[in-house]
């Protein structure tokens, strides 16, 4: 009985631990090159760039809403999951990439723009 109260205090530890080291994602060092087209009815976005250190995990595009509805520039936010504060990762420029499929934007949407935190890549939005 003793030894699996202190298996699941050691886990319930452990797992605090792992939760209280989780980071907000950020925004992405850069955005090398991007895509962004129609397929199937949704709209499928990729995009390739780097982050500041390895350790980075859970890339997303994130879109932003549109500041108007005739507007014709669809903004993506490139982002991911830093490493913990303690993590050991190497300090070295590594390659991301990401892949969203959404929905349709609005009528007007002819660019998607991807923003990184130095840069950002507007696109065409081609269709398929």
């Amino acid at each position: 009985m003793r030894a699996r109260l202190f298996l699941a205090s050691v886990t319930a530890a452990l797992l605090g631990a792992a939760c209280a080291h989780a980071q907000p994602a950020r925004l992405v060092l850069r955005v090398d090159n991007a895509k962004a087209e129609i397929a199937d009815g949704r709209l499928v976005i990729t995009a390739n760039g780097a982050v500041r250190s390895g350790g980075w995990d859970r890339p997303a595009l994130v879109v932003l809403q549109a500041s108007a509805p005739e507007a014709k520039t669809l903004r993506v936010r490139f982002v991911a999951r830093p490493p913990g504060p303690d993590a050991v990762v190497v300090q070295q420029i590594l390659p991301i990439a990401v892949k969203k499929v959404a929905r349709l934007p609005n009528y007007a949407a002819a660019k998607v723009e991807i923003v990184a935190e130095t840069n950002s890549v507007t696109v065409p939005l081609t269709a398929r």
